[in-house]
C-alpha cells in the first residue's frame, strides 16, 4: 500500500487533465431558447390534433358535461360562500369587543391618572 506522499507526487506528475464538454461561454443561448420555443409549439399544435381527432365525445357533448361540472361546483359553493359570510360576521364581532375593551381600558387608566379632589 503507497502511503499519502507517494499517491501525492504521482498525482503531481500526472498532466491536469482536460475538461469535457463545451466551455461555458460558447454554448447558444438565443438558438438553445428559440428552438426549445418552437418544439414546444409544434408539441401543442400536434397534441391538440391528436386530441381532436381520438376524442371519444362530440364538442357539444363536452361542452354540456363541462357546463353540468361547474353548474354542481357552484352548488356545492352554497356551503363555503355561508361559511364565509359566518367568519366575516364573527370577526366583525370580535373586532368591535376589542375596540370597545381599547376604549374602556382607556378610560380607566385616564380615570386612574386624574387625582382624586378631596371633598
Amino acid at each position: 500500500m503507497k502511503n499519502v506522499t507517494e499517491t501525492q507526487e504521482i498525482a503531481a506528475e500526472r498532466p491536469a487533465r482536460k475538461p469535457r464538454g463545451k466551455p461555458y461561454k460558447s454554448i447558444p443561448d438565443v438558438r438553445s431558447i428559440s428552438l426549445l420555443g418552437v418544439g414546444m409549439v409544434i408539441g401543442a399544435v400536434v397534441g391538440a390534433g391528436v386530441a381532436l381527432l381520438i376524442a371519444p365525445k362530440s364538442g357539444r357533448e363536452v361542452r354540456d358535461m363541462i357546463g353540468s361540472r361547474v353548474g354542481r361546483a357552484r352548488r356545492d359553493n352554497g356551503v363555503w360562500y355561508k361559511l364565509g359570510n359566518e367568519l366575516r360576521r364573527a370577526a366583525a364581532a370580535k373586532r368591535k369587543q376589542l375596540e370597545r375593551d381599547e376604549a374602556r381600558d382607556r378610560v380607566r387608566q385616564h380615570a386612574a391618572a386624574q387625582p382624586v379632589a378631596p371633598v
